[in-house]
Formats: C-alpha cells, sequence, structure tokens
C-alpha cells in the first residue's frame, strides 16, 4: 500500500463516519424540531441560517427517513407507541423558518 493510498483510504472514511455521525445529530435534531420541542428551536437558532439548515436538510434527509422509520415507525409496529406523528418535509422547513425568524 502506498502512501496515497492509505491517505485516500483514510478520506473516504472519514468522509463516511462524518457524514454518519453529523447526519445522526442533524435527523434526530430535525425530528426533535417536528415534535415542537423547545430545545431543538433553541438548537436551530443557535447553529442555523435558513439557507444552511436547507443544504443540511437535502444533504441529510436520507438519514431523516432512516432515523423517522426507526424512531417512529418500528415502535408503532411493536406496540411502543399509539400514535406515529407524520414526516413531512414542508412540515420541518415550516417550523424551522418559523423558528429562525
Amino acid at each position: 500500500m502506498s502512501s496515497w493510498e492509505f491517505w485516500e483510504y483514510v478520506l473516504i472514511i472519514g468522509s463516511i463516519l462524518t457524514y454518519i455521525c453529523w447526519g445522526f445529530v442533524f435527523a434526530i435534531q430535525g425530528l426533535l424540531l417536528l415534535h415542537g420541542r423547545p430545545e431543538a428551536v433553541a438548537w436551530l437558532k443557535k447553529r442555523y441560517t435558513i439557507r444552511m439548515f436547507m443544504i443540511e436538510l437535502y444533504a441529510f434527509m436520507p438519514m431523516l427517513w432512516l432515523f423517522h422509520f426507526l424512531l417512529e415507525v418500528i415502535p408503532k409496529l411493536i406496540g411502543l407507541e399509539d400514535a406515529v406523528i407524520r414526516f413531512s418535509i414542508s412540515d420541518l422547513i415550516e417550523r424551522a423558518q418559523e423558528a429562525l425568524r
């Protein structure tokens, strides 16, 4: 393995792990924002403009869908939750715009 090949692997694996870690954080906070939690609103105000939020929203869309399925749909299917909140990107964008005004 050459030195360049090593750094290519480091860059690729580092990028994948960064996407997974930040996507996890963004997805959890996005779902909390969708539920109207004040902690998520404070987090959003502290770290984002509407433009940056939209960029990350589109970048982490697969993570949002995955975590909605894992944290909302599966508990409903196995009987731990009574209702599942409807996941809507437009609702999430609307709540973010209201919070950032």
